[in-house]
């Protein structure tokens, strides 16, 4: 089975449950609701891909991207300065392999599938963040590998598409990534 074979979306309530235990056995303090159920797709507009080991089948990987709680939560309460950039950003939320399965290029392959399909669907603008109780050296490494601008700790997310994709949180990330996606 090749690779393309073996990344798919998950776009059932059950294949993203599936990835919403996984991304649980991966990190200590997720929210039980990180994957959006199908209902919810119209306002998150949430990409979930999952990697399967094309051996068995197993669910190795999985990663989430979805609109930024900003932009969903100015939405909601009915602030319209997020509307026109609805569509064309997106924020990296959960990324995981099954640590018998790391090494082997799954996130990777993840995060390349992952972009070409936001490019697909017009995205421009993709971002994210990593907590400081992950391996965070690691990280770095990974995002600027495939092609992010991974900022110092501390530094602030600039304004992407004109907008501040920042939530005001008391505990701030270790550090802030992302990167334009260019036209096909």
């Amino acid at each position: 089975m090749s690779t393309a074979v073996a990344i798919s979306e998950a776009i059932t309530d059950a294949q993203r449950a599936e990835a919403q235990a996984l991304f649980e056995g991966s990190f200590h303090d997720i929210a039980p609701t990180a994957v959006p159920r199908v209902k919810h797709d119209s306002l998150y507009a949430p990409l979930v891909l999952c990697y399967r080991d094309p051996g068995t089948g197993e669910l190795a990987g999985a990663a989430l991207t979805c609109r930024s709680q900003v932009a969903v939560s100015k939405t909601m309460m009915r602030r319209p300065e997020y509307a026109p950039v609805m569509d064309l950003h997106s924020e990296l939320d959960l990324t995981a392999v099954v640590p018998a399965f790391r090494g082997r290029g799954i996130g990777g392959m993840l995060i390349r599938a992952m972009e070409d399909w936001l490019r697909q669907r017009g995205v421009r603008s993709w971002f994210g963040n990593a907590t400081r109780d992950l391996e965070t050296a690691k990280l770095r490494e990974f995002y600027t590998r495939h092609g992010f601008t991974v900022l110092p700790d501390g530094q602030p997310l600039p304004d992407l598409l004109g907008r501040s994709w920042a939530l005001p949180t008391a505990e701030q990330p270790a550090f802030f990534f992302y990167k334009q996606i260019k036209r096909g």
